[in-house]
């Protein structure tokens, strides 16, 4: 298997859009700096800003599944139930297109 692609949508309780959103930014700096990360960004919804994304590409499963064991990470998902109102929603893909360079 290739990279290895996960995008984790989630949505704020009322009240909590700023601070899920500075959570999810906060954990742009340490992931990006795991040795198995190669992609690591944040989105707002503009379609509804209650509605945040995390969008990551890794070079293998095992490298993502460390990275979710980081203690930043935990302490984040320990957050999740005050932050917003449903569950992530978390898809992985695997890329079947040719990458090409521009």
């Amino acid at each position: 298997m290739g990279m290895l692609t996960k995008v984790a949508f989630f949505t704020a309780r009322p009240g909590q859009r700023d601070a899920l959103g500075q959570r999810l930014l906060a954990l742009v700096g340490p992931t990006r700096q795991e040795p198995g990360c190669v992609r690591y960004d944040i989105y707002q919804s503009s379609d509804s800003a209650d509605v945040w994304c995390a969008y990551e590409d890794w070079r293998s499963t095992t490298d993502f599944d460390g990275h979710m064991q980081t203690p930043y990470v935990q302490a984040f998902m320990n957050e999740l139930d005050a932050l917003c109102c449903e569950a992530p929603e978390i898809r992985t893909f695997e890329r079947r297109s040719e990458t090409i360079e521009r």
